[in-house]
């Protein structure tokens, strides 16, 4: 129990005490200071929590989030099997997905807004099509590494492609999906700040955008920390409780 919890938990309070540390330092430069410290953020955190307004400009990021999230991986899963099982999707699609990758995000954005409108459907496919790209050439190319035999032997035993792909593609996939899901879920609400700071009225990058305008970094780095903070614990409850379900039946030191 000693030597887990030195090896787990001593490090990470450790790092978090050095980022708290390199923080303070950076807020009592003897020049101009750059940051406020951690304490007045935290204050301002505090404050803010106690209002409704910080919570519904979080709900509606997490919304925009969890549509834009959906939409990307509903298009990558079955988009990056494709590419990796069929000779004709990679001649046919492959060039798109390397084509979508080299465009910027921000073009993305604008395209969604200019031809879509100002409009929530909008925000949710500009950062879906930003990230879309980087999860389907990941499940591309973990869809390699599918053991071609299981389906050879499955089709011999009569499966329908359906069922080749459910019972016999997908389980392969289990740790590259949720690889990519964790990933895509990073890239998704990068991606719906930068939408909300250049076209939404409302939402945790609106806010960021607003208080950037008035020069008040405290605040700006108020609503970066909670917004952190909210995501790092759906990361862990949420996507590791899912990966937990997922993989029980590993060994427990596979999992450390």
């Amino acid at each position: 129990m000693k030597s887990r919890l030195f090896t787990g938990g001593v490090p990470r309070l450790a790092s978090v005490a050095m980022l708290l540390a390199i923080w303070y330092a950076a807020a009592w430069l003897p020049a101009k200071p750059l940051l406020p410290p951690p304490h007045q953020v935290l204050i301002f955190l505090l404050q803010d929590i106690q209002k409704p307004e910080i919570w519904k400009h979080l709900g509606v990021t997490l919304m925009r989030i969890f549509l834009g999230f959906g939409l990307s991986m509903a298009i990558a899963i079955p988009f990056g099997i494709a590419l990796g099982f069929s000779a004709f999707a990679r001649q046919l699609f492959g060039s798109w997905v390397v084509i979508g990758l080299m465009i910027p995000s921000l073009v993305f954005i604008i395209l969604a807004y200019t031809s879509i409108g100002l409009n929530e459907f909008a925000a949710v496919v500009a950062a879906a099509l930003a990230v879309v790209w980087v999860l389907t050439i990941n499940i591309w190319e973990s869809a390699k590494a599918v053991d071609v035999k299981l389906i050879q032997m499955a089709r011999g035993f009569g499966l329908s492609p359906i069922r080749i792909v459910t019972s016999v593609v997908l389980p392969q996939l289990a740790a590259s999906l949720m690889a990519s899901a964790r990933f895509g879920l990073g890239l998704v609400w990068k991606m719906v700040l930068f939408v909300e700071l250049l076209g939404r009225s409302n939402g945790i990058g609106y806010q960021i955008e607003y208080y950037h305008q008035l020069f008040d970094l405290g605040r700006v780095l108020e609503y970066t920390v909670f917004f952190v903070a909210i995501m790092l614990l759906i990361e862990i409850v949420v996507l590791g409780g899912i990966e937990r379900r997922l993989f029980r039946w590993r060994p427990a030191a596979r999992l450390a």
